[in-house]
């Protein structure tokens, strides 16, 4: 039996003493999953939060079983725990769950619960010991539980299930008794009994394009435990990844599970949306940098096909203490047991990330992996190319993309990893940092080096494939970032709101995509240029219009991005089909059109000489001085005054239309307030949503430069969880709205208030 213990618990600041034995005094009550405070996104010190701090929680309990279990899912970073005055002892959580015999201590009712966390950077216990690339905020801020168990229960339950139905299952056991195991797909019985090792005839596989989970269950005596399970095939080769038999080029980002406001307290409803997030943007891993994540998290990718690399917490630094290499050993061993069962996992990430080699810490590692799940391989991760390898995956990340021109390495390149799988499990990033709100070109090029990179590896067979660096922008300490201590390497922003690149990562998917990356106004650009306008879809061609005039079919550029599943559709013609002047003949046309579309893309002062030539022989031709060029020239290219049109970029598969975008001169304002869901559930923890405050233009395109101030404001058993006043950022924001106890289901309202109007959000709110 597993009761929650996540709602009224009393917070202080500070280690007070007296509460291990009384009640806590000035405390303020709070929620968990909890951050120790609420942050404004940018310029956070790490020094913020490195402190002690009491929790404390009067709960009855309700179980006359005899063995009760207190289970911190994730409390950073170390604490001392009381029950009824009684020291249960130091534990190190961080990224991993502690569990807590209370059994002797507990008693029916009136409970005192007392924890003293120490949120202070521990130099023996990973990933401290030197400077690490992002915060580790403190609090409890995963989900506390208590579990009531009898005396004979399941300690744990490892399920290993191929794709040919083959089960094998070990158990663990507080003591020897009989455990009764049932296999249910959906509401149907396909297996029963004691066996623990059987095989389910016509077994419904899991894949990325269908994750079809079972549901497990075991029982011993009054105890229960259930697993979902996917029955599945891996296989790493230095031939690629393969899938149930077939081979699948990865492409994936890398996740930090840090939010705005509030840091990791992220509830199961937050969790799930960042994996849907991920889906949807047309990856297909995720590697979960630099530490273990949520279990909601990876619930959810199992739910959904996303696969996925963990990793043992670390950053770059090796410790030499004693202490600093047993935590390390430990944490592997608890994040094994921890995730074994995922049908999502396809490998252990069992090495500190960029780490110099350490044969004797990480060979210790591997005997860790062979003894609790030698059936699944490990990775390392370098960031240098002749390093020892003692895992069965080779992990480089490639920072030589620092142009257009170059975007990953060759995979012959990488020594260390010679005859074994090779994998890309980070680039870019910090070698193109871009804001949300940074000018058109730069969030552009940032788009664009992910494309060139991500076409070189999958050009590149030596590679199983590559894992971009990152997912979502994320908090770092002072030595990184851009200042603002925000890490702005993400493909979305710290808010989950997208950049242009994620826009190209979501049109390598299949769903219909097209995003047109300009705002198409000159003056966004130097010299009001009008540069090569890129469509990121899956579409067969695009088409361009400009007004009512038809423009032209534009089709994806395979030759500058070979191996793209969807390469970007390049605009590089303004003019095509309306150039029509009297007395010039088509052929003549045709250059003239070409000559135009380069000066509007460089300028006429960057005219090549092949331009400049046929320029100044078809001036002779047709009797035209420069005056005339040039506003024939204006003619078909000016876009201000009666030039301002609406531009329209309609997309095309299998001869329908997918997609269209407008563009043009931005001039009537408005914001839209969206959330995948209306309904929050208080239950074991609060519940939470995000909503996406946009604002946009008359043609719905994105304001990236617009920084309103925007009033929040709540009515019914809802909050804001963050600041109730907020600026855009990038011309967006994303609001995250968290439950409040209610008996009965009732309406709530959020309502938002800025310069170009107001909007309400309604939503209900249910308890469990």
């Amino acid at each position: 039996m597993k009761y929650s213990l996540n709602h009224g618990w009393s917070f202080a600041r500070g280690r007070i003493e007296d509460a291990k034995e009384d009640v806590l005094k000035r405390a303020e009550i709070v929620e968990i999953p909890h951050c120790v405070d609420i942050y404004s996104p940018q310029y956070i010190s790490e020094k913020s939060y490195q402190g002690d701090y009491t929790y404390q929680l009067r709960f009855d309990c309700k179980s006359d079983l005899p063995v009760k279990t207190l289970r911190f899912n994730g409390a950073m970073l170390q604490f001392d725990c009381f029950l009824n005055g009684v020291n249960l002892g130091h534990f190190i959580s961080g990224y991993l769950p502690v569990d807590i015999d209370v059994s002797k201590a507990i008693r029916p009712k009136n409970n005192l619960l007392t924890v003293y966390l120490d949120g202070r950077e521990d130099p023996d216990i990973p990933p401290f010991g030197k400077v690490v690339d992002y915060l580790t905020f403190a609090g409890i801020y995963r989900e506390v539980e208590l579990l009531c168990r009898p005396k004979a229960h399941i300690k744990d339950a490892f399920v290993e299930a191929k794709a040919n139905g083959q089960v094998s299952i070990k158990l663990a056991l507080s003591e020897e008794a009989e455990v009764h195991i049932k296999v249910l797909d959906g509401d149907q019985i396909v297996y029963e009994g004691k066996e623990t090792s059987f095989c389910i005839p016509k077994v419904h596989s899991w894949s990325i394009e269908d994750p079809h989970l079972y549901e497990f269950v075991f029982t011993c005596e009054e105890d229960e435990v259930r697993k979902s399970i996917g029955f599945r095939d891996i296989a790493w080769r230095k031939e690629g990844f393969f899938l149930n038999g077939k081979r699948i080029p990865l492409i994936g980002l890398n996740r930090h599970q840090t939010y705005p406001y509030f840091g990791p307290a992220a509830p199961k409803s937050l969790q799930y949306e960042d994996a849907d997030i991920l889906k949807a943007s047309g990856i297909n891993v995720v590697r979960t940098s630099h530490y273990p994540q949520s279990e909601h998290f990876l619930d959810r990718c199992d739910q959904i096909g996303l696969l996925v690399l963990d990793e043992i917490p670390g950053w770059q630094f090796i410790g030499t203490s004693k202490k600093w290499r047993q935590n390390c050993r430990d944490f592997t061993r608890r994040m094994i047991v921890k995730e074994r069962n995922h049908a999502c996992l396809v490998a252990y990430g069992l090495r500190i990330d960029e780490s110099a080699d350490d044969d004797e810490l990480y060979s210790s590692l591997q005997k860790i992996r062979e003894e609790l799940d030698p059936g699944r391989a490990s990775l390392g991760v370098r960031n240098f190319k002749d390093s020892h390898c003692l895992e069965q995956i080779y992990g480089y990340n490639d920072f030589s993309g620092d142009s257009l021109a170059h975007g990953a390495d060759p995979s012959k390149q990488l020594k260390g990893g010679e005859g074994k799988p090779l994998l890309i499990t980070e680039n870019n990033g910090h070698m193109f940092p871009t804001k949300s709100f940074d000018a058109t070109d730069r969030r552009l090029e940032h788009a664009l080096r992910h494309a060139k990179t991500l076409s070189d590896i999958l050009s590149d067979t030596g590679y199983c494939g590559g894992i971009a660096w990152c997912a979502f922008d994320y908090n770092t300490h002072k030595d990184f970032g851009s200042g603002d201590h925000i890490c702005h390497h993400g493909v979305f922003d710290i808010f989950r709101n997208p950049k242009y690149a994620a826009a190209f990562y979501k049109s390598q998917g299949e769903e219909p995509f097209l995003e047109v990356a300009s705002l198409v106004q000159p003056g966004d650009f130097n010299e009001a240029l009008m540069p090569k306008i890129y469509c990121f879809t899956n579409a067969d061609y695009v088409e361009l219009h400009k007004g009512e005039d038809y423009i032209g079919k534009f089709y994806p550029a395979k030759d500058e991005f070979p191996s793209l599943p969807h390469p970007p559709v390049i605009v590089d013609d303004i003019i095509g089909a309306t150039f029509n002047e009297k007395g010039i003949t088509e052929k003549d046309g045709k250059k003239i059109v070409e000559a135009f579309n380069y000066c509007a893309q460089n300028g006429f002062n960057r005219l090549k000489l092949g331009h400049k030539v046929t320029l100044v022989r078809l001036m002779a031709k047709y009797k035209m001085d420069f005056s005339h060029v040039y506003a024939t020239y204006a003619k078909y290219i000016q876009s201000w005054g009666e030039g301002s049109l609406l531009w329209r970029f309609i997309a095309y598969k299998d001869g329908k239309k997918v997609g269209e975008v407008h563009r043009g001169p931005s001039t009537e304002f408005h914001y839209e307030l969206k959330s995948e869901r209306d309904t929050l559930i208080h239950g074991d923890t609060y519940d939470c949503l995000r909503l996406s405050l946009v604002k946009k233009d008359q043609y719905g395109t994105i304001l990236p430069y617009a920084s309103d101030p925007i009033r929040i404001e709540t009515e019914g058993p809802i909050e804001v969880y963050g600041p109730n006043l907020v600026s855009l950022y990038g011309g967006a924001t994303s609001v995250y709205i968290r439950s409040k106890e209610t008996k009965a289901p009732k309406e709530a309202i959020v309502r938002i208030e800025g310069h170009d109007g107001a909007l309400e959000y309604r939503l209900l709110v249910r308890p469990q």
